[in-house]
C-alpha cells in the first residue's frame, strides 16, 4: 500500500513540473528582457552562478540543476565569444541562441566522486559574424537549456556584443591658458564605444594620478573639492573632465585624454595647459640725491616687475616703473671774479691803446657780490710810436677806406647792368621764335582741306546690282618716310597747297582734332585676283572723303568727329556709387551691375560709433592710371571709402578681373591712390576742379601678388580666382589691378577682351567696342551708349595676347562676300588709357528691299583659329527698335547690413550674417590651436581655397575668424553653409562641424 501511494505521488510531482516548465517557455520571450537587463551592467562583477553545498545538490531531485551559466560578453575583434554553462542532474544541456537551437557547441560530462551526480558541460564559441548578421529587435542573445527525465530548465540570457571603440573623440580637449592660481579644467568627451570605454589623462605622455570625484561636472565648475592636497592638485569627474584645483608653474605640460576599453585605446590629440604669471611690482627703492647741488632739480626712486616676474605671456606689471618728484635745495652765494686781463690794442688814431677784463670766473650769483674794480685800462702810447703814425694818419685812414668803398659799389653796379642786357637779349629772342612759329602755324592751318566729290562720280562708281555702300573712317596709323612715299597712291589733294596770309572762308568748323584730311577712293574686292571689270561689278563703296587725326591721343576714336561736345562730357563721367551708414553690426554693400562689393564683418567698426561708407566702380577716363609701359589693366576702378577711416578688423572688397589665369604667365600687381571721392562729386561741375584731381591722382604699385612681404603691419591681401579678386585691406581707398607678361613663365600672357557692337541713333554706323571682360567695363559702356541713342547688337570674349600683334576687325556682307577690315594696334589696347577702344563702320542702303546682314569677326593677328564671330541683322534691329524701346529694369544697388544701420538706398534687402559671434568663437576655438594631423586652420584655408599667401593669416591672433570673414565674401549662394559643413567633415573635424550643425541645425 505505501509502494502505491509513493508511486502515485511521484506522478503528481512529474506533472507539476511539467506544466510549470511549459508555463516558463510561453512566458520566456516577454520576461527575458525584464527579469535579465542587459543595459546597466558592470562588466568588472560578473560572476558565475553556482550552487551554495552538496547538500543544495543531493536535495535537488530529479530535475537540473545549474552550476555555472553564461554572462554577458563581447567579441573583441577577430576573437570570438565563448559561453560557458554547466548543469547537475542533466541529460543533455545545450545552447539556445535568439529561439534557435545552437549546434556547434562542445560538450564534456562527468560524475562528481562525492556525491554521484552527473554534471554535464557545455561551450558556445559566438563568432563576429553571426553578431553582425543578427538583424533581430534586441540584441543577440544565448540561454542554456538542461534536459532530464522530470523535464528541463533554462538559464538566464546572455548578450552577446561586438566591442568596438570609434577613433573620432565626440569632444577633445583644447589648449588652455590659465593664471598661476587659478582653477582651470580640461574637458573631454570619448569617443562612443561597446562597452562604454574607461577614461584617464596623460601628461607628457606619463600617466596623470588624479583623484575621482562622484561630483558631476557641472556643480565642479564653481567649486573644487577640500581634500585636494598640495601634491596631487587633480580631480578627474564621472564624465571624465580634468578638473585642476590650483594652478601652478610645474602643472605646464601636454594633457593627452586616453579613452580605452576591451576593444581598443584611443588617445586625443595633445592640449597645451599654459600657466601665465602676472607681473608683480616690487618695494620702491629709496629716494635718490638731488640731481643738482643747488636749485631746482629732481628725486626719484624705481621698482622692478620681478615680484613675481611676467611668465608665458601674463600681463606687465601696471603702473609706471619710476617715480619722480622736485626738489630744490639752496644755493650758497657765489661772489664774482675777474677773469685774466686781455692783451694790449693796437694804437689808434688818437695815440692811445685799451685791454680789458670780464667779470664771470666766476660771475656773481645767487646774491654774492660783483666784482670791484674797472673792466678797462686806457694808456697813451710811446712817443716814437706817435711820431711814426704823423699828424696826417687820420686822413690817411679815412681816403683809404673812403676808396674801397667806391670801388665796391662800381663793381656791384657793373654786375646789375650786365645781368639787365643778357635778360633783355634773351627776351628778344624768345619773343622772336614765338612770332615764328604762329606765323609758319598760321601758313598751314588756315586753308580747308576737306575734298568734296561730286555726287555724279558716285553714282557711276555704284553698280546697278548693289544693295548697300559700307564705308569706314580711318586713322593714320603710320607715318609715311621718303622710302615708301614714292610708291604710294597719289591721293586727291596731293596738288592742293595753300596761299601764304591767304584766309579762306570756311563754312564748317573743323574738329579740334583733325588737321590733316584725305579721300579715300577705294573698290572693295571679293578676292586679291579679280580684274578691273570683276572689281567694278563687285564694288559696294563710294569715294568719300574721311578726316583723320594725327593726334596721337585720339588715334583709337575714328568717329570722334561724329560726336559733338555734349556727348564727349557725357562720356568722360560716369560710375557707380552706393552709400550707406554701418555700425558695429557689420554690412555688404553690393553694386550688383558692375559686379563689385565690399563686406565689412561685424565688429570692424568700434562699438559704439558709426560711418558713412561708399562703394564706387570710376568710369572718368581721366582717373584711369598711367602704367608703365608693358603693364595693361586688368580690372574696374573701385573706389571704397572714405579714406583714413579707423577700423578694427579689415575690410573685403570683391571685383572682376579679366587675366587669364589659367597659362600661369601673368605677373600681377595691386595699384592705388588717394582720391577723395565726396570732393571730386562736389566739384564735379567745375572743369578745372576735376582736371586738377585727375592730374593730382597719383597711383603707385602697393603689392606684387606672390612677392608680398612678410609681418608688413596693414599689408593688404589678395585672393584671385579665375574671374575675381578678394582684396582684404585695412585702408579703403582707390584700387586697380594690372598685370604684365611674365619674364619667368614660358609663354605669352592671355587678356579676355569683350567685344561689344551697337547700332548708331542714326542707323547708319556700327560702332565696335574693345574693353576689359568685366561686368563694369561692360555697363560703363552700355550707359555711353544709351546716352548717344545707340543700340546694343551683341557682344562676345576674345582672349587677347602680350606680344605684340595688333586686332583685326572684318566686317562681311553675307550675301555678296564683301569684306571692310580695320586693324587695331596692339598698344591701344594693351596700354590704353580709355574705357574702350572703338572703331565704327558706315552703312548705307542703296536698295529699299533688300536685307542688311553681316557677320563680324575679330581675330588677333597671328592667332586667327581663336577668332570671334558675331551676327549683325540690322533689319531685325531696326524693327525692334521701331516697334517701341523695351522698358528695361535696372538693377538696384544692395546694401545687406546689420540691424542698427540707416536706410541709404532706394533698395535694402536685409539679411544677418552666416555667424553668429558665438558661433564664429567656437568655430575659432576648434580650429586655431595647431593639430598634428594638420587638419586646423591650415587645411581649412586650402580647402576654401583661400590659401594662396597662407603666411597672412598666420599673423593674425584668430586665423580662422579672417579665413571665415573671406569665405563669407566670396560665398553667397544658398549652398554655402552646406559646402562648409561637408568640408569640415571631410577634414575629419567631427567637432567644428557639430557645433556648426547645432547651432544652425541638421537642414543646411
Amino acid at each position: 500500500m505505501e509502494l502505491k501511494i509513493s508511486i502515485l505521488l511521484l506522478a503528481l510531482l512529474r506533472l507539476a513540473s511539467t506544466l510549470e516548465n511549459t508555463k516558463e517557455e510561453e512566458d520566456a520571450e516577454e520576461d527575458d528582457e525584464e527579469n535579465y537587463s542587459v543595459d546597466d551592467y558592470d562588466y568588472g562583477d560578473y560572476e558565475s552562478a553556482t550552487i551554495n553545498s552538496d547538500i543544495d545538490l543531493i536535495a535537488g531531485g530529479s530535475l537540473p540543476i545549474f552550476l555555472a551559466e553564461p554572462v554577458d560578453t563581447f567579441v573583441v575583434k577577430g576573437k570570438p565569444a565563448t559561453l560557458h554553462c554547466r548543469a547537475a542532474h542533466a541529460l543533455q544541456v545545450y545552447f539556445r541562441c535568439n529561439g534557435d537551437r545552437a549546434e556547434r557547441s562542445q560538450h564534456q560530462d562527468f560524475v562528481d566522486p562525492r556525491t554521484g551526480t552527473r554534471v554535464v558541460e557545455v561551450e558556445l564559441n559566438v563568432t563576429r559574424n553571426e553578431v553582425e548578421e543578427y538583424f533581430g529587435r534586441e540584441r543577440f542573445k544565448c540561454e542554456c537549456v538542461a534536459w532530464s527525465g522530470p523535464g528541463q530548465i533554462r538559464g538566464q540570457p546572455a548578450t552577446v556584443e561586438v566591442a568596438y571603440l570609434k577613433k573620432h573623440f565626440l569632444s577633445p580637449p583644447y589648449s588652455l591658458s590659465v593664471e598661476a592660481g587659478r582653477n582651470a579644467e580640461l574637458r573631454c568627451m570619448p569617443p562612443l564605444g561597446v562597452p562604454q570605454p574607461k577614461v584617464y589623462w596623460l601628461k607628457n605622455g606619463t600617466p596623470l594620478e588624479t583623484m575621482t570625484s562622484s561630483t558631476p561636472v557641472s556643480s565642479m565648475a564653481d567649486s573644487i573639492p577640500n581634500d585636494v592636497t598640495a601634491a596631487n592638485n587633480f580631480v578627474q569627474t564621472v564624465d571624465g573632465h580634468l578638473i585642476l584645483g590650483k594652478a601652478e608653474l610645474r602643472h605646464q605640460g601636454n594633457y593627452s585624454c586616453v579613452a580605452e576599453n576591451i576593444a581598443a585605446r584611443r588617445v586625443s590629440e595633445p592640449a597645451v595647459l599654459t600657466v601665465y604669471v602676472n607681473g608683480g611690482w616690487s618695494s620702491w627703492s629709496g629716494w635718490s640725491d638731488c640731481s643738482t647741488r643747488c636749485g631746482r632739480g629732481v628725486q626719484k626712486r624705481t621698482r622692478t616687475c620681478t615680484n613675481p616676474a611676467a611668465m608665458n605671456g601674463g600681463q606687465a606689471c601696471p603702473g609706471p616703473l619710476t617715480q619722480r618728484v622736485e626738489c630744490n635745495p639752496s644755493c650758497p652765494a657765489v661772489d664774482g671774479r675777474w677773469s685774466s686781463w686781455s692783451s694790449w690794442s693796437a694804437c689808434g688814431p688818437d695815440c692811445s691803446r685799451v685791454r680789458r677784463r670780464s667779470c664771470n670766473d666766476p660771475p656773481a650769483s645767487n646774491g654774492g657780490r660783483p666784482c670791484q674794480g674797472k673792466d678797462v685800462i686806457v694808456e697813451s702810447c710811446s712817443m716814437d710810436r706817435c711820431n711814426a703814425l704823423g699828424q696826417d694818419d687820420p686822413r690817411v685812414f679815412k681816403e683809404a677806406t673812403r676808396a674801397i668803398d667806391n670801388s665796391n659799389i662800381q663793381a656791384l653796379w657793373i654786375t646789375v647792368c650786365l645781368v639787365a642786357i643778357i635778360l633783355a637779349v634773351l627776351m628778344i629772342f624768345v619773343l622772336r621764335f614765338l612770332r615764328r612759329k604762329e606765323r609758319m602755324g598760321a601758313l598751314y592751318g588756315i586753308a580747308r582741306l576737306d575734298f568734296r566729290r561730286p555726287e555724279d562720280l558716285a553714282k557711276s562708281v555704284v553698280s546697278k546690282n548693289d544693295r548697300s555702300v559700307l564705308s569706314v573712317d580711318r586713322r593714320l596709323e603710320q607715318v609715311i618716310d621718303e622710302s615708301n612715299a614714292s610708291r604710294m597712291p597719289r591721293s586727291c589733294s596731293e596738288h592742293h597747297y595753300d596761299v601764304p596770309q591767304l584766309s579762306l572762308p570756311s563754312t564748317t568748323r573743323p574738329s579740334p582734332s583733325s588737321s590733316v584730311a584725305r579721300s579715300s577712293c577705294r573698290n572693295s574686292q571679293r578676292g586679291k585676283g579679280l580684274s578691273d571689270n570683276e572689281e567694278g561689278r563687285s564694288s559696294r563703296s563710294t569715294c568719300q572723303a574721311t578726316q583723320e587725326s594725327n593726334n596721337e591721343d585720339d588715334d583709337d576714336h575714328d568717329d570722334e568727329e561724329r560726336l559733338g561736345e555734349d556727348d564727349r562730357s557725357h562720356e568722360d563721367s560716369g560710375g557707380f556709387i552706393v552709400r550707406a551708414v554701418v555700425d558695429d553690426q557689420g554690412a555688404l554693400l553690393v553694386v550688383p551691375e558692375v559686379g563689385v562689393s565690399m563686406s565689412i564683418s561685424e565688429g570692424a567698426i568700434s562699438r559704439g560709433r558709426r560711418h558713412a561708407l561708399h562703394l564706387a566702380v570710376l568710369g572718368d577716363d581721366s582717373l584711369r592710371p598711367g602704367l608703365p609701359p608693358g603693364l595693361t589693366l586688368l580690372s574696374a576702378i573701385v573706389a571704397c571709402g572714405p579714406n583714413g577711416i579707423d577700423l578694427v578688423k579689415p575690410v573685403i572688397l570683391q571685383f572682376e578681373h579679366c587675366a587669364e589665369l589659367r597659362t600661369g604667365n601673368w605677373e600681377l600687381s595691386l595699384w592705388s591712390t588717394d582720391l577723395d571721392l565726396e570732393t571730386k562729386s562736389n566739384n564735379s561741375s567745375n572743369s578745372s576742379t576735376s582736371s586738377s584731381l585727375a592730374s593730382g591722382s597719383m597711383w603707385r604699385k602697393i603689392l606684387t601678388l606672390g612677392g608680398e612681404p612678410i609681418n608688413l603691419p596693414g599689408q593688404p591681401f589678395a585672393q584671385l580666382d579665375h574671374s575675381g579678386v578678394l582684396l582684404v585691406t585695412e585702408s579703403p581707398s582707390v584700387y586697380a589691378v594690372a598685370g604684365e607678361n611674365s619674364v619667368i613663365a614660358p609663354g605669352l600672357a592671355v587678356k579676355r577682351i569683350c567685344v561689344a557692337v551697337f547700332l548708331s541713333r542714326e542707323k547708319d554706323h556700327i560702332r565696335c567696342h574693345l574693353m576689359e571682360d568685366t561686368k563694369a567695363a561692360f555697363k560703363l559702356v552700355v550707359e555711353q551708349e544709351r546716352r548717344l541713342g545707340g543700340s546694343r547688337i551683341d557682344h562676345g570674349a576674345l582672349g587677347f595676347r602680350a606680344g605684340g600683334s595688333p586686332l583685326r576687325i572684318d566686317l562681311e556682307d553675307r550675301e555678296s562676300g564683301f569684306v571692310e577690315r580695320q586693324e587695331v594696334p596692339h598698344r591701344r589696347i594693351w596700354s590704353s588709357t580709355r574705357t574702350s577702344v572703338r572703331r565704327s563702320f558706315r552703312i548705307e542702303k542703296t536698295v529699299g528691299d533688300l536685307r542688311l546682314s553681316f557677320e563680324l569677326r575679330v581675330c588677333q593677328c597671328g592667332f586667327e583659329e581663336h577668332a570671334l564671330f558675331l551676327r549683325i541683322d540690322l533689319d531685325l534691329m531696326k524693327r525692334n527698335t521701331s516697334s517701341g524701346k523695351r522698358a528695361t529694369k535696372s538693377e538696384s544697388s544692395i546694401v545687406l547690413r546689420g540691424k542698427n544701420s540707416n536706410r541709404s538706398t532706394e533698395s535694402i534687402v536685409p539679411r544677418p550674417f552666416r555667424f553668429s559671434k558665438t558661433l564664429r568663437r567656437q568655430l575659432c576655438q576648434c580650429l586655431d590651436p595647431p593639430s598634428v594631423r594638420g587638419n586646423d586652420w591650415r587645411m581649412l584655408a586650402q580647402r576654401l581655397q583661400v590659401d594662396r599667401y597662407v603666411d597672412y593669416f598666420a599673423t593674425k591672433s584668430s586665423p580662422t575668424e579672417h579665413i571665415l570673414d573671406l569665405w563669407e565674401a566670396k560665398h553667397q549662394e544658398a549652398t554655402a553653409l552646406a559646402d562648409l559643413l561637408n568640408h569640415l567633415r571631410l577634414m575629419g573635424r567631427v567637432d567644428a562641424a557639430n557645433v556648426l550643425e547645432s547651432r544652425l541645425g541638421p537642414w543646411i
